[in-house]
Parts: C-alpha cells; sequence; structure tokens
C-alpha cells in the first residue's frame, strides 16, 4: 500500500491514515469537544457542582494532546497492516499501465 502526502509550503507532514485522521475529521471532533468541555463547566455549575468557571484554556496543551493522539492513531493503523501482512510504502505512486504500479 503506497500512502504519502507530499509536505505542505510549510514543511508540515502527515502520517498513515488520510486527511481524516491527520487534519481533518478526528483532530477537528477532538478540537471541538475541547470547547465542549469548557462550555460545560457554565452548564454544571447550573446543576449543582461547584466548578471553577473561570479556568483558563491551554492552546499548546490542547495541540500537543491532539498530536499525541493523532499519531497513536497512526502508529496502530501501521501496525494492524503489518499483522496482515501489508507493507506500507511511506511513497507516492501511480499507475504505469493497467497492471503496474
Amino acid at each position: 500500500m503506497a500512502d504519502y502526502v507530499r509536505p505542505t509550503p510549510l514543511g508540515s507532514k502527515w502520517g498513515i491514515g488520510g486527511t481524516c485522521v491527520n487534519v481533518g475529521c478526528i483532530p477537528k471532533k477532538m478540537m471541538h469537544w475541547a470547547a465542549l468541555c469548557g462550555e460545560n463547566l457554565h452548564d454544571a455549575k447550573a446543576c449543582g457542582w461547584d466548578v471553577n468557571v473561570n479556568a483558563t484554556h491551554n492552546w499548546e496543551k490542547m495541540q500537543t494532546a491532539v498530536a499525541k493522539h493523532i499519531r497513536s492513531l497512526n502508529h496502530k493503523y501501521e501496525d494492524e497492516l503489518k499483522e496482515l501482512g501489508v507493507v506500507w510504502y511511506n511513497a507516492a505512486a501511480c499507475f504505469s499501465d493497467a497492471h503496474t504500479i
């Protein structure tokens, strides 16, 4: 299996798993969930919880947590492919004819 994305002009690289895992659905959902956690502080207080609604958010910590999770998914996918006997090439590929990559 060939799975490769050329680095962006800023040098960003992706791991195995495609757009959704690396820069799309998964990181977006994790960041959305982080935002909901902050909003839930206010809801929890209204429901009787003794919480600090003046808590602050640390963008760098969130980015680090998201990146760490994405890397864990990349490694998991690579390990699962190996277990199935799939050879993964971190390279671009194209068909040169109907039967040759």
